[in-house]
């Protein structure tokens, strides 16, 4: 069966239909605009960050390093292995005491 007839309601749902195409094609636009801007999207850090940042991650290895060093040296203490230059003690102790000393004034 063919129907050839063209009422008034053919009419108004041709003009949802077109409208509605109008609409997507608005939205799929719009869609591309933010997408687009997404993309373009962008943080700008500042020098003064940057030297924050670059200082965190240096103290965070200097922390692992440390660490290790003091790993080492409870087993070097352990095993009897440990052996102190007696002259760097002295002087670590007498800059101790000089920099006590100045600082209570």
């Amino acid at each position: 069966m063919k129907i050839s007839q063209k009422g008034p309601a053919d009419a108004e749902l041709n003009r949802l239909v077109q409208n509605d195409k109008a609409v997507g094609g608005t939205r799929r636009e719009g869609d591309a605009k933010v997408q687009k801007e997404r993309e373009s999207s962008r943080v700008d850090i500042s020098p003064q960050a940057r030297k924050l940042q670059r200082i965190a991650e240096l103290a965070r290895s200097g922390d692992e390093l440390r660490a290790e060093k003091v790993k080492q040296l409870k087993e070097q203490v352990n095993s009897g292995q440990y052996q102190p230059d007696s002259k760097e003690v002295a002087q670590s102790i007498a800059r101790s005491e000089v920099a006590r000393l100045l600082g209570e004034k």
